[in-house]
C-alpha cells in the first residue's frame, strides 16, 4: 500500500511539475535558478525502490548513491515531496544560495604573467570560465614547449575542440614508455574535476622545470596524456544556463530530452546487464546511454586517442576518470556483479586504490576519508563507463573512476565552496603521486 501512495503522489508532483510547464531535460536558453530548492538525501531499501523513485523525480536534479539517491526539489514542490513519507534527510534548504557562493571574482589575469612562466598558484582560488580555462592550458604548454604537445583530438556537437596534452621528458614524445591517462569534466556539473586535473599537470610541469627528482623520474618513464574536458559543451552550459547540467547537449530525434551521459556510452559492455539499471535508455534520463555504443561526438575523440594508446607497446598503465562527488575510488566492474567477471588484476588494482586513499587522508588534515573496491560493490551498477572500458578494451593495469570531494550534497555536492578548492587539490596531488611511485611495474 505504501508503494501504491507513493506512486499516486508522485504523479502529483510531476503533474504540477508539467503545469508549470518546466522541464529541465529539454532545450532551453533562459538561466535556470535554484533559490529555494530544497536538496534530500533519500535512503532506499534496495537499488529497484531507488530507481523507481528516481525515475519519477527525473525531472528534477538526481544523484544516485549507494544508499539510495539524492534530489533538489523546488520551493513550490517542497510540501508535496514531504507527503511522500520518504527517509529523506534534508541536505540544503537553498540550492541557490550555495550556486551563489561560487561567484568569486577570479583573481587570475588570463595571458598576463611573463611570457614562457609557468600561470600563478592564485588560478586555485576559484572557478573559472571555459575561455579562461582553455588559455590556462595554453600557458601551461607554453611554460613547457620542449616536453609537452597540444593535440585537437576531434570536436563536440557543438564544434568545440577536443583537446588532449602530452606531458613527456627526456626521452622525447615518441618514446616507448608506460601511459598515464587522465581525464576530466565527464559529467558537466562536476567542476572541481577540472581544476585537480589541472593542478596535477602545474606539479608535474613545474617539478620538471626545477628539476625535482621525484617528478623528474616521473616524466622520464612515464608518457602522460591529459584530457581536461571531455564534455566541454555540458560545462559551458552549466555555466550560462543551467549549473546542475549533467549530459552532452547532443538531440535526439522524436525527443525534446537533450544530451547523453558520458560514461554510459564506451563501447565495452554498452548497456550492461538487462534488468540492472546500469544505464537508461530513456534519453530524459540523466544517465541516458545514447542510441548505439559511442555515439556521441565526444566520445569518438577520446575513444580516438584511447585506441592508439591502448596499442602502444607498453599499454595504458593508469587510467583515471576523474569525477564527483562522493569520496570513492572504483575499479572495474560497474557493469556487472558477477564475481566471475571480476578482473584477474583487481587485488592488486585495490593494493593501490588503498594506497591512494590512504596518501589523501595522511595529507589532509580535515581528515577525509575515501573508500575504495569495484565499482558494483560500493557504489551501483553503471554500464558504458570509462573505467570498465580502458581495462575491459586495453587492458589498462589500473584503470579508475576518482570520486573527488566532498561526501554529500550537504557539504556542497557538485557545487564544492570555492574554499575548499586548495584542500581538494592538494590532497589529490598526495594520493596521485603516491599512485605514481607505486605502480612503476604493474
Amino acid at each position: 500500500m505504501q508503494l501504491l501512495t507513493t506512486l499516486f503522489l508522485l504523479a502529483q508532483v510531476v503533474a504540477s511539475r508539467a503545469a508549470l510547464g518546466d522541464s529541465p531535460p529539454g532545450p532551453r536558453s533562459e538561466k535556470v535558478s535554484y533559490d529555494g530548492y530544497h536538496v534530500y538525501s533519500v535512503t532506499t531499501t534496495d537499488r529497484s525502490q531507488a530507481e523507481f523513485l528516481a525515475t519519477n523525480l527525473a525531472a528534477y536534479p538526481t544523484e544516485f548513491t549507494s544508499r539510495g539517491f539524492e534530489v533538489a526539489i523546488p520551493p513550490n514542490e517542497i510540501q508535496s515531496f514531504n507527503k511522500l513519507g520518504l527517509a529523506a534527510q534534508l541536505l540544503s534548504d537553498d540550492l541557490g544560495k550555495l550556486i551563489r557562493r561560487e561567484r568569486k571574482a577570479p583573481t587570475y589575469n588570463r595571458g598576463h604573467h611573463k611570457a614562457g612562466e609557468l600561470p600563478d598558484l592564485t588560478w586555485y582560488d576559484t572557478y573559472h570560465d571555459y575561455d579562461d580555462h582553455l588559455q590556462y592550458w595554453d600557458d601551461l604548454v607554453a611554460a613547457f614547449p620542449r616536453n609537452s604537445e597540444k593535440y585537437d583530438i576531434g570536436t563536440s556537437y557543438e564544434n568545440r575542440t577536443i583537446y588532449a596534452f602530452h606531458l613527456f621528458g627526456d626521452k622525447g614524445e615518441t618514446a616507448n614508455k608506460p601511459i598515464i591517462l587522465w581525464h576530466a569534466t565527464v559529467h558537466a556539473r562536476e567542476w572541481i574535476t577540472t581544476l585537480v586535473i589541472e593542478y596535477w599537470a602545474w606539479q608535474l610541469i613545474n617539478g620538471y622545470r626545477i628539476k625535482d627528482k621525484e617528478i623528474t623520474r616521473f616524466l622520464d618513464y612515464y608518457d602522460f596524456w591529459l584530457v581536461p574536458f571531455h564534455n566541454p559543451d555540458g560545462f559551458s552550459y552549466t555555466q550560462t544556463t543551467d549549473r546542475m547540467w549533467r549530459k552532452n547537449r547532443l538531440p535526439r530525434g522524436n525527443t525534446t530530452c537533450v544530451g547523453t551521459d558520458l560514461n554510459r556510452n564506451w563501447r565495452f559492455e554498452w548497456g550492461g546487464e538487462p534488468g540492472t539499471g546500469a544505464a537508461s535508455t530513456d534519453p530524459c534520463d540523466s544517465t541516458f546511454q545514447g542510441l548505439s555504443p559511442g555515439d556521441t561526438p565526444e566520445n569518438a575523440a577520446v575513444s580516438g586517442l584511447s585506441d592508439k594508446l591502448g596499442k602502444s607497446p607498453r599499454g595504458i598503465r593508469s587510467y583515471i576518470d576523474l569525477h564527483s562527488y562522493g569520496q570513492k575510488i572504483l575499479t572495474p566492474p560497474g557493469w556487472t556483479c558477477n564475481t566471475t567477471q571480476y578482473p584477474a588484476t583487481l587485488p592488486r588494482m585495490l593494493e593501490v586504490g588503498g594506497g591512494f586513499a590512504n596518501a589523501v587522508q595522511a595529507y589532509d588534515s580535515r581528515n577525509e576519508t575515501y573508500q575504495y573496491g569495484t565499482g558494483c560493490d560500493i557504489e551501483y551498477y553503471s554500464a558504458g563507463n570509462g573505467r570498465d572500458h580502458h581495462y575491459g578494451a586495453y587492458g589498462a593495469d589500473h584503470s579508475w573512476t576518482l570520486e573527488l570531494d566532498p561526501v554529500t550534497s550537504g557539504q556542497g555536492g557538485f557545487v564544492l565552496p570555492p574554499e575548499d578548492i586548495w584542500p581538494v587539490v592538494k590532497e589529490q596531488w598526495a594520493g596521485v603521486s603516491w599512485l605514481l611511485n607505486n605502480v612503476w611495474h604493474n
